[in-house]
């Protein structure tokens, strides 16, 4: 099965893309409003959890494990954000 890039394509208007992380006995789940990178090892993802909490994961890629989701939007009268890289 190919990997999915569109992924946020395919979410209706009442949902946006969550993350869900397993790490140290915790699992979090989080809004991804936003992802970047250092120098290319470390990847950044940034967002804010269900509580409206800002988040900040900085990870490097050779550890990187995550589970994308739908979830419900925290903003629905706001315009849907796109998130990933772009190529320039």
């Amino acid at each position: 099965m190919p990997f999915d890039y569109d992924f946020d394509d395919n979410l209706d208007n009442i949902h946006e893309v969550g993350m869900r992380l397993v790490s140290f006995g915790q699992t979090i789940q989080f809004h991804v409003e936003d992802l970047g990178y250092y120098n290319p090892s470390l990847i950044r993802f940034y967002g804010k959890t269900e509580d409206g909490s800002d988040i900040e994961l900085i990870q490097h890629v050779s550890q990187i494990s995550f589970l994308l989701m739908a979830v419900k939007r925290l903003n629905p009268d706001e315009p849907k954000r796109k998130i990933g890289f772009s190529e320039e």
